[in-house]
């Protein structure tokens, strides 16, 4: 076909947008096109995203933390197997925690009302975090240990 449509459908097709998240695929869901901020984890094999709707994404699926509204992070721990992120409930402010990527549901805390103000999640361990304005002085330090049994 020859002509000026042949060149300007040429020009459109070279010009589009090469990022993942600009232009819906077929096939994604209305969440993975409303995405506001993508992470990559450490190790660059995983990809957290924090969605219009204040839903996490890992990996293109949504992790179930119940009603709430994302606000910090996702976060990724240092050794990219494990999340963190807080988010607004009806109850308060939450943490919680995707202890690993292959887990069935994460780890919620509800923190205290003094927490209301605080938006920054780091990893100050493995099986620590800490929540606050700043790396250097947490307001609040949560952690815990996990108990494999074996029936």
């Amino acid at each position: 076909m020859k002509g000026p449509g042949a060149i300007t459908l040429a020009v459109v097709f070279l010009c589009a947008p090469l990022a993942a998240t600009a232009r819906p695929t077929r096939g994604t869901s209305n969440e993975q096109r409303q995405v506001l901020k993508e992470v990559a984890s450490p190790d660059g094999r995983h990809t957290a995203a924090l969605t219009r709707r204040g839903r996490v994404m890992l990996d293109g699926r949504t992790v179930r933390s119940g009603p709430g509204q994302a606000l910090a992070g996702p976060v990724w721990r240092r050794d990219s197997r494990a999340l963190a992120f807080l988010q607004r409930t009806a109850n308060g402010m939450q943490l919680v925690v995707v202890p690993g990527l292959d887990a069935a549901a994460p780890l919620v805390w509800l923190l205290p009302s003094t927490a209301a103000t605080l938006r920054k999640v780091f990893w100050i361990s493995s099986r620590q975090l800490g929540v606050g304005h700043n790396e250097v002085v947490p307001k609040l330090v949560v952690s815990w240990t996990t108990t494999q049994y074996l029936w």
